[in-house]
């Protein structure tokens, strides 16, 4: 596996950074990209450059820009004077689904010059709309506050929302020694939860749902493309009625076994021993998840395979998976704890892993536009929400995008 390590972080290389102080946006710093009015010809490539004027003193920024894939490629990244002398990364092909092409950058002392921050250059692949929107624009100064900043916005691009979507309450079950109780709405029949209706594989006279096929995620679906992929690629099937139920909770159980599809079906040197989780379906790959310490019961004797997997379980597994290593995202805490409205919510034990994903645009926010995008301030993380499927296929595709090889993923 390979695992995208964007930035190293030996020393302490911004500061302790601390709560943001909301600060009112401000004419004097202004955030300017600068792209063509119209999208060029197939083939053709064009740029988008992000220029930063009045600037009091940045110290860490990073941006991204949202686009449509099956329309434009981001192919490259071009770090700005601005950012030259900083400790800087970029992620020209962040993710699917639109999430974004995205830069960051950090340094120990603030750069109060003018400047050009980036260059994102982008090819057209095909006629449409590229969908390119400002995503994220986090800026702060050296003592972690988010620089006032108006904006200067092309036509081409829009101001930006998170993509994925999803509410519900969940639990803390990734947390060791935390017991995990089901509300009413979450104890399904037993039907619902038979694992032959939806995530084993089908067999038999049972037919199973391929990719493309699916009657409830069409084209106009968000995750649409995310969804048919992870198909394709056996991470995920459909329920023998033609249906994926992109909306349904993803169990822990369900999660596991959707891990262990991607990462190749490895096999474990003993079994798990959970008294609760003995389904011949999930076994082997509850047993390999155990073994890596990958998951967590909710007690010695207990995993739980039936409850819903929240958004902050899922992002803590992934952590680990990704060997539980942070990097430049500790610089922008502050930013993330004040650009989305719910980050108290969010559990000691997850919020390495939750401030990991979001630097990777493995998620983004939920409700509305993140708090320092221009028009923003509704966006919600969500961590204690149930992850649906067409979030988890989403996520997990855009993991295996960053830190698998295209052999691991294909």
């Amino acid at each position: 596996m390979k695992r995208n390590r964007i930035l190293a972080i030996g020393i302490a290389l911004l500061l302790a950074v601390q709560l943001l102080t909301p600060l009112a946006c401000a004419a004097g710093t202004t955030l300017k990209l600068t792209a063509p009015d119209k999208l060029p010809d197939v083939g053709q490539t064009f740029t988008v450059t992000a220029e930063l004027t009045g600037n009091t003193g940045l110290a860490a920024v990073q941006l991204s820009l949202g686009y449509d894939d099956s329309v434009v490629e981001c192919t490259g990244i071009e770090n700005g004077a601005l950012v030259a002398g900083m400790l800087a990364a970029s992620n020209p092909y962040a993710t699917r689904d639109g999430v974004g092409a995205i830069l960051a950058a950090a340094t120990t002392t603030a750069v109060k010059t003018d400047g050009s921050l980036a260059v994102f250059t982008f090819r057209v692949k095909a006629a449409g709309d590229a969908k390119l929107t400002l995503a994220d624009a986090l800026l702060s100064d050296t003592d972690g506050k988010a620089l006032p900043l108006s904006y200067s916005l092309p036509a081409l691009i829009a101001q930006g929302s998170g993509s994925d979507s999803g509410s519900g309450s969940g639990s803390d079950a990734e947390k060791p020694g935390t017991d995990n109780k089901k509300s009413e709405d979450d104890k399904k029949s037993e039907d619902e939860e038979k694992p032959e209706d939806e995530e084993k594989p089908a067999d038999g006279a049972q037919e199973e749902v391929k990719a493309g096929s699916f009657r409830d995620v069409t084209s106009a679906h968000w995750a649409f493309a995310s969804v048919e992929r992870a198909a394709e690629l056996g991470l995920v099937t459909g329920y023998s009625d033609g249906t994926f139920r992109p909306d349904t909770h993803v169990t822990r159980a369900q999660f596991v076994l959707m891990l262990w599809r991607m990462c190749g079906k490895p096999a474990a040197a003993k079994a798990a021993s959970f008294a609760d989780a003995s389904a011949d379906w999930y076994q082997d790959a509850l047993s390999w998840a155990v073994e890596k310490g990958y998951v967590n019961g909710l007690s010695d004797t207990r995993f739980g395979p039936d409850a819903p997997i929240t958004r902050q379980q899922a992002m803590a597994i992934l952590f680990r998976l990704n060997g539980g290593q942070s990097g430049t995202e500790l610089t922008l805490t502050g930013i993330y704890e004040q650009t989305f409205a719910d980050s108290t919510t969010i559990a000691s034990w997850a919020k390495d892993a939750t401030w990991w994903a979001v630097y990777h645009e493995l998620v983004s926010g939920v409700g509305g536009p993140p708090a320092l995008v221009p028009g923003g301030g509704a966006s919600r993380i969500a961590p204690e929400a149930n992850a649906s499927r067409a979030q988890i296929a989403a996520i997990l595709l855009r993991y295996a995008d960053q830190f698998m090889t295209m052999e691991e993923a294909a």
